[in-house]
């Protein structure tokens, strides 16, 4: 995962939707923090799962521009979690933003969207860890239920730990993933990251967020895998996508 960060100066970086600070940010399209490509076709949207788009600094109502498939992949995501969460329909998502005209991430392109909340008629989860940190049991379960339904589609998902920019919203990408469901990776620090918290926060098991696959976090993982039913080890697919799916129901 560090290969892709991208260190940006602080005049690039206020430039950018939805990042503070001066942190890493995720990808850069064919290398380096400052490379530049020019997006294909872009579509207006201005809901998210049937749920209004709202932009989160304003509060308002807003419409966003992605990639087409992006999009989709995006709708997806939005209709699996919905049978996953127990929230009902979702009623509005809030985002710092999808398309931006900035080199320097997968924005640029139409391929990246940053949550920062999703409403439902049966409950709202807030991804502002910077309001509401440390955080409740229950925001923090939620926080990750929400986390792993979007490791599931999404193959860079960047969630709190992985830096400050990121404790206001969740950040996600396909530009590794593409079109299909993700593939988990032990030496994946953001997977890691999720497997980790979701153990701990939504499961309530004593894992420690190390960052590193290790025992503790496989003896865990078993835990979660026998209670749910699940035989397939992370590394399958079907495992993989059978355990953040398990998170997800929490």
């Amino acid at each position: 995962m560090t290969t892709r960060r991208a260190l940006l100066t602080g005049a690039t970086l206020a430039l950018l939707v939805g990042c503070v600070g001066s942190p890493e940010l995720p990808g850069s399209p064919g290398g380096g923090g400052d490379t530049c490509r020019t997006p294909g076709e872009l579509v207006p949207f201005d809901t998210v799962g049937g749920g209004q788009l709202v932009y989160d600094t304003s509060g308002e109502p807003t419409t966003m521009r992605a990639e087409p498939d992006f999009l989709a992949r995006l709708e997806g995501w939005a209709d699996e979690w919905v049978g996953l969460s127990g929230l009902g329909a979702i009623t509005s998502v809030t985002s710092f933003g999808a398309y931006v005209d900035r080199c320097g991430s997968y924005h640029q392109i139409g391929q990246a969207f940053d949550i920062s909340s999703i409403a439902h008629e049966g409950g709202e989860v807030s991804l502002r860890y910077d309001r509401w940190s440390p955080g409740t049991d229950g925001r923090l379960r939620d926080y990750w239920r929400l986390a792993a339904s979007l490791h599931l589609h999404f193959g860079y998902t960047l969630a709190y730990p992985y830096n400050a920019t990121h404790h206001n919203h969740i950040h996600v990408d396909n530009m590794v993933s593409g079109d299909d469901l993700t593939r988990f990776n032990p030496r994946s620090g953001t997977q890691v990251q999720v497997v980790q918290h979701a153990c701990r926060h939504v499961f309530g098991l004593d894992v420690e967020p190390t960052g590193d696959y290790d025992g503790q976090t496989r003896d865990a993982v078993r835990q979660v895998q026998s209670a749910a039913g699940l035989t397939s080890p992370l590394s399958d697919g079907e495992g993989w996508h059978g355990f953040l799916r398990a998170v997800a129901r929490g």
